[in-house]
């Protein structure tokens, strides 16, 4: 059995209690209220000294913000007539000027000669509503930032799929949705019948465990193919180039695979018919040279593209042998569109550059100088493995060059540079919005 504690020992177990408890009755005839007991605690929150409120528990309830101290006596209203429990949080000002914000929690029952009393705590919430705020505002920064983000990646025109491991696409843009059809629901496993994918020849199906999507999230770095899909969806078909990679977590745990594919089917036209007007026009070296021109200047408008992916960032994908005549067109194409568009990060992708020469290499750092000095940042990305070591095996020194695994690595960049140079500008007081 518990021991027989002395008034003196239960008010020190009182004022250990956390927050202030307090015990008040109202005489709702005349509306007077009075405490029946308060620690000293109660004032705290206010700034107030005991001497100011002790005697009259309205000096407090003035102190509350208006707009929730209406709400509070609102509330108290109700519980004074149902004996309803109380539970309210609302700022009040403190004397030194700061808003801090209080909790009370209160039960009631009526008295025999009719007045009403409550029983009740009240805490000071103010860290705990700081901590919420922080945790709200964070919480709205990373949707808005995931939001962003995939619209970015809808507003390429590069198709881009994700797959996890138990089948489902997270992220399906809108581009992959005009290249490949619907992501379908259930697969199993089978997305070559389950997409319609075929070999280069637009007949043989396409080997399930080759393709790029499952290679990547089986590991391999960098799987790439040409193939054609054909479906419900796509029912004349499109032939597209695909690279993918695999997507791990912090530990380097695959999480997902990705691909990002382009849709070429009009450049492989454009060289088939290329081909076919060469033989057809063999007999005329004039006529046969002229449209060999037109249809090269064709097939490098198709192989160099220049794609506005964001905001102030171009992605230059180069398939096939660079030399001097297109290395010149580039330059010319590159720094029209960068002044054009005032971009300030330039990504020049490799991935379809097979043979890589002394010549080359300087070609693609001449390049890059060119697109440094009209103002904007140039990266390179998708340098092939034979690539890498043919430039180390000719002594090519690439400089203060940045190379970047692959396009996802690029992009990546290119929005760490956007928000570096945002917080630049907004160090620097200036608005970062062009005119």
């Amino acid at each position: 059995m518990a021991e027989n504690l002395t008034a003196d020992v239960l008010l020190r177990i009182l004022d250990k209690v956390p927050g202030a408890l307090f015990s008040s009755r109202i005489d709702l005839t005349t509306g007077k209220l009075d405490w029946i007991y308060v620690n000293a605690k109660m004032g705290a929150p206010y700034g107030v000294p005991e001497s100011e409120w002790s005697g009259d528990p309205a000096k407090l309830m003035m102190r509350i913000v208006d707009e929730d101290r209406a709400k509070l006596e609102q509330q108290m209203g109700v519980s004074y007539q149902t004996l309803a429990p109380l539970l309210w949080s609302g700022r009040a000002n403190h004397t030194s000027g700061e808003i801090r914000w209080i909790e009370v929690e209160a039960v009631f029952e009526r008295g025999a000669d009719g007045t009403v009393v409550s029983y009740g705590k009240m805490l000071d919430v103010t860290e705990r509503k700081r901590v919420d705020a922080a945790l709200a505002a964070a919480e709205s920064a990373a949707k808005k930032t995931e939001a962003l983000n995939r619209a970015a990646i809808n507003a390429l025109p590069v198709g881009i799929i994700v797959m996890e491991p138990n089948g489902t696409f997270p992220i399906y843009n809108a581009a992959a949705g005009r290249y490949a059809g619907s992501a379908p629901s259930e697969h199993g496993g089978d997305l070559v019948h389950a997409f319609g994918v075929f070999e280069a020849d637009g007949v043989t199906p396409f080997p399930n465990e080759h393709l790029p999507l499952l290679r990547a999230l089986a590991g391999e770095e960098a799987p790439e193919a040409e193939m054609v899909v054909r479906n419900a969806e796509i029912p004349e078909g499109c032939r597209v180039h695909v690279n993918g990679a695999p997507v791990r977590d912090e530990s380097g745990a695959i999480i997902a695979g990705m691909v990002a594919f382009q849709d070429i089917t009009q450049q492989r036209a454009l060289e088939q018919e290329l081909r076919t007007r060469n033989e057809e026009l063999a007999s005329s070296e004039e006529a046969k040279t002229a449209l060999i021109g037109r249809l090269r200047y064709a097939v490098d408008e198709l192989s160099n593209p220049i794609l506005e992916v964001w905001d102030d960032v171009l992605v230059m994908p180069i398939i096939g042998v660079v030399d001097s005549r297109r290395t010149a067109d580039m330059v010319q194409r590159l720094l029209a569109e960068v002044t054009r568009t005032q971009a300030s990060f330039v990504i020049v992708d490799l991935t379809g550059v097979e043979i890589v020469d002394t010549k080359t290499a300087d070609h693609l750092m001449k390049l890059m100088r060119k697109v440094e000095i009209v103002g904007a940042r140039c990266v390179l990305t998708g340098i092939r493995p034979a690539v890498s070591e043919t430039l180390v095996d000719i002594g090519v020194d690439l400089g203060r060059l940045t190379t970047l695994r692959n396009l996802k690595h690029g992009l990546r960049e290119a929005l760490r540079h956007a928000k570096r140079e945002r917080e630049g500008l907004s160090d620097l007081g200036l608005d970062e919005r062009r005119s």
